[in-house]
């Protein structure tokens, strides 16, 4: 079964197919936290995320299997 997240974006909320995605940075305000997370796609497409960026780092994270 698939995977999505749903992800507040510029234009409105979106749903994103994991599997999808080829890469992701966060972006950082001021004082180190994350401002928006940039998300690129296979089919050449970025999001820019600006809700709850950690959150959607740390499923990321957790579904590519990244530890820090």
């Amino acid at each position: 079964m698939t995977k999505w997240i749903n992800a507040m974006t510029e234009i409105g909320m979106t749903r994103i197919r994991m599997d999808a995605i080829c890469a992701y940075q966060s972006v950082e305000g001021t004082g180190g936290d994350p401002q928006s997370l940039l998300i690129y796609t296979s089919d050449n497409t970025l999001f820019e995320i600006i809700e709850n960026p950690d959150g959607i780092i740390g499923t990321l994270d957790s579904f590519f299997e990244i530890k820090n």
